[in-house]
């Protein structure tokens, strides 16, 4: 199946007309999850190239004909993550399309380095759940006579180790005023499935970035960890 163009260049065509051009550069990178990002240059005689000003919002249903197309090529050979189409100021175009193994690995390695956002914040969740549904926390009423929700831990300490079966084995420790508990969690199967596809693809795509490891210790304050801090709350081993 190929792609009919002219709804998605004429839209393009006519409502970015910010400068006067030889030619429209529009690109479309996506991710293999289907998420893309979109720019528009303008490309001037002496070939300079200037990027908009404009929100694409009021053309989005004739932009977004692109991502359904991606959708319909990524499982097949025809598969691209990168789609260009060139407008020339006569209103000709030519467009072309391809799968650029680079950033399909630069995907991954900066999706793998946020993973211990993922990570925290959904143990933070999958505790408050569990803690919740089986009375362990505290609980108090507020001026208005609500009932709210009070902190059960100040911080954590979250051991996940892939064994040489492959299964994930977990511990949680928390922390409450000097105290610490240990919390027999059950983990939900996106969870677990998050973390075995997280080691897989780190130790083996991604192999020459990132060192071999089977076991992750996640220090948790109770709030997000910022980028910044990464090293001093998240181990890999």
């Amino acid at each position: 199946m190929s792609i009919n163009l002219i709804t998605v260049v004429n839209a393009i065509y006519h409502y970015y007309n910010e400068y006067p051009y030889a030619k429209l550069i529009i690109q479309y990178e996506f991710t293999q999850s289907g998420s893309y990002k979109f720019f528009v240059r303008y490309m001037s005689e002496s070939e300079t190239l200037i990027p908009t000003n404009k929100s694409s919002d009021p053309i989005d249903d004739e932009i977004e004909k692109i991502s359904e197309y991606f959708e319909i090529k990524i499982n097949s050979e025809e598969k691209f993550n990168r789609f260009i189409i060139e407008i020339n100021n006569d209103k000709t175009y030519c467009h072309r399309q391809f799968w650029d193994i680079k950033k399909v690995k630069q995907d991954l390695l900066n999706s793998a380095e946020v993973f211990y956002q993922w990570l925290n914040e959904r143990m933070m969740s999958m505790i408050f759940e569990y803690e919740k549904n089986n009375n362990l926390v505290p609980t108090q009423y507020d001026a208005d006579g609500d009932l709210e929700y009070l902190s059960s831990w100040d911080s954590g300490v979250f051991t996940f180790h892939i064994n040489e079966k492959d299964n994930l084995e977990h511990t949680v420790i928390l922390t409450k005023n000097g105290k610490e508990r240990s919390l027999n969690l059950p983990l939900k199967d996106y969870f677990v499935e998050g973390i075995t596809e997280h080691y897989k693809i780190t130790n083996t795509q991604l192999s020459d970035e990132w060192k071999p490891w089977n076991t992750i210790i996640l220090k948790s304050l109770h709030y997000d960890i910022p980028y910044d801090k990464r090293e001093e709350f998240v181990q890999y081993i």
